[in-house]
């Protein structure tokens, strides 16, 4: 498989959603062409739309092609090398596509739209397996309808076509929260919404999303309740240690023991302390990120572990692990190396041992 990304791919793909903007339904020869295309130049497409509380969305598309031989590799690096020499040889021609687009988005939503900002740039990843990846990114001006609490999005892409291997991602601001979505998402991850091709067909009215603020800033009403709480417990503070001064027995001369007393309350509150800190050290599962998960279960397995495990013993989808350890591995805090089929997570710089293969085969 040839892994060079053709414009002809984005045009076709362009075509489509300039389609659906319109409410057209994609003619059978695009859509097959579409699927042939991307068979043949990409793997799978990725489009993630990020909305912003103004009502824009930033776009991303990233195509993905497997590099399994040296020549995927090599012909990946001349793509790398014609775009870093002439990215406007690419972005043009795709900005241009999608302008048109938007264009028709416009008269259909009634709503003055933009699209700016283009740029195109390529990577390789290590996602269990080596891809190359060439992405597109731009700026679409209103693209969500917004109030003072909500947005809408949606109706600038009625209908969009999504074929086998693209999956739609659209996601929100974090103080936000999904009211409704139609039709109902493969995947819910943290402020987001992801749809597959393969199992997913959007028709007149969808994709929809309507998200709401989540709120943050306090009320009369929650105020009031604040300061008569803190009140109340100025008061039972004070109450409690005049209590406390009234009960206690006033000292005798005669008294004995008093350093031993005072040492055995001591060693008392140290242990207790002791304990609580001991259970401070041991965070809420809950409250850790995906990355300290991963490293955490690394610990577990004494900083060697395969990668399947992260994704049995954490219930998380092949794509999400691969996301996360890729970028643990970026940041230089994982290595990994292949054993067979098998992607083995370690520490930088561990030193590997005569029963790496023994693992392997567990």
């Amino acid at each position: 498989m040839h892994p060079r990304i053709e414009l002809g791919v984005l045009a076709v793909i362009v075509i489509v959603l300039a389609a659906a903007t319109a409410g057209v339904t994609p003619a059978a020869g695009q859509t097959g062409l579409i699927a042939q295309q991307t068979a043949v130049d990409a793997d799978d497409v990725r489009i993630t739309v990020t909305l912003a509380e103004d009502g824009s969305a930033e776009w991303e598309l990233a195509f993905r092609s497997v590099l399994e031989t040296d020549d995927d590799e090599a012909a990946f690096e001349s793509l790398q090398s014609d775009i870093a020499d002439d990215p406007a040889a690419y972005t043009d021609p795709f900005a241009e596509r999608i302008r048109r687009t938007v264009a028709t988005a416009e008269n259909t939503t009634n709503r003055e739209m933009a699209a700016d900002s283009f740029s195109v740039d390529t990577e390789t990843q290590s996602l269990g397996r080596e891809y190359g990846i060439v992405t597109y990114r731009f700026t679409w001006a209103n693209f969500a309808t917004t109030t003072d609490d909500e947005f809408r999005a949606g109706d600038a892409i009625d209908g969009f076509f999504l074929d086998d291997q693209t999956r739609l991602r659209i996601g929100w601001p974090d103080d936000y929260t999904a009211d409704s979505v139609t039709p109902a998402a493969d995947e819910t991850p943290d402020n987001a919404v992801v749809w597959d091709g393969d199992s997913t067909d959007f028709v007149t009215g969808e994709p929809r999303i309507v998200v709401a603020s989540g709120g943050g800033g306090l009320t009369p009403g929650m105020l009031i309740g604040i300061i008569i709480v803190i009140l109340l417990a100025g008061v039972g503070g004070w109450f409690y240690q005049r209590r406390d001064s009234d009960d206690q027995p006033p000292a005798t001369a005669g008294a004995t023991n008093t350093g031993s007393a005072t040492d055995a309350d001591t060693d008392a509150r140290h242990t207790k302390t002791d304990t609580a800190a001991a259970a401070d050290d041991e965070p809420d599962p809950e409250l850790l990120s995906n990355e300290e998960q991963v490293l955490r279960l690394l610990d577990d397995h004494g900083g060697r572990m395969k990668q399947k495990q992260v994704i049995e013993e954490l219930g998380w989808t092949d794509a999400k692990t691969s996301k996360v350890v890729s970028g643990l591995r970026e940041d230089g805090q994982i290595d990994s190396f292949r054993i067979g089929r098998e992607n083995v997570l370690t520490y930088p710089d561990k030193k590997l041992t005569d029963d790496t293969d023994d693992e392997a085969d567990e």
